[in-house]
Parts: structure tokens; C-alpha cells; sequence
């Protein structure tokens, strides 16, 4: 029951810190820096910036936990019982996912 809780308030702390990184984000792009128009290049600039940086890989980092720790949840609902086997496979994949956005991300700066 103890582990159902902490998936519980993990879930809700992640859903939390990506509404406030989302945020941030949106602001970041359409607020402090108005544009009709964004260019490939204006993007490009952008993220070479330490702070957009962080902030793309937060999102990344917060979106992949908030996402398999709700398929986690929602298996254990409908009567999963191979849980650990379960989670060291998501784990493998979020771990592989993350990598493939911090590839990703690092591409588009280079």
C-alpha cells in the first residue's frame, strides 16, 4: 500500500514541476521574446543558450518520468503482478527515451 502512495505523490509532484517548466517555457517563447515568425535560425540561437538547455532537458526529464510512472499506475490497477520485472523495464526505457532526447537536443545545437 506504501508504494501505491508514493507512485501516487510522485505522480503529482512530476505533473506539478512540468506544469511549472511548461510554463516557463511558453513564457520563454511567446512572451519575453514576441515573434510572428520564428526562424530556424532564431531557434537554433536560442538553444545554445544554457537556460533553454535545461529547460528542454527538464521537460524531457519530467514528461518521461510523469509518463511511465502513470503506464506503471495504470498497470498496477488492472492487477499487474509482475512488479518489479515491470519496472526495471520501464526504467530501461526511460533511461534509453531520455538518451535518445539528450541526443536529440545535442544535434540540434551542434
Amino acid at each position: 500500500m506504501l508504494v501505491n502512495a508514493i507512485t501516487w505523490l510522485l505522480q503529482r509532484i512530476s505533473a506539478a514541476l512540468l506544469l511549472v517548466v511548461l510554463g516557463l517555457h511558453l513564457w520563454l517563447l511567446y512572451v519575453a521574446n514576441p515573434a510572428e515568425i520564428i526562424q530556424f535560425s532564431e531557434a537554433k540561437a536560442r538553444l545554445v543558450t544554457g537556460s533553454y538547455v535545461t529547460i528542454y532537458v527538464l521537460l524531457l526529464l519530467f514528461g518521461l518520468f510523469h509518463a511511465l510512472n502513470g503506464l506503471y499506475t495504470v498497470m498496477v490497477d488492472t492487477g499487474l503482478r509482475a512488479r518489479l520485472v515491470t519496472i526495471s523495464i520501464l526504467v530501461i526505457l526511460g533511461v534509453t527515451l531520455f538518451g535518445v532526447g539528450l541526443y536529440s537536443v545535442v544535434q540540434f545545437i551542434m
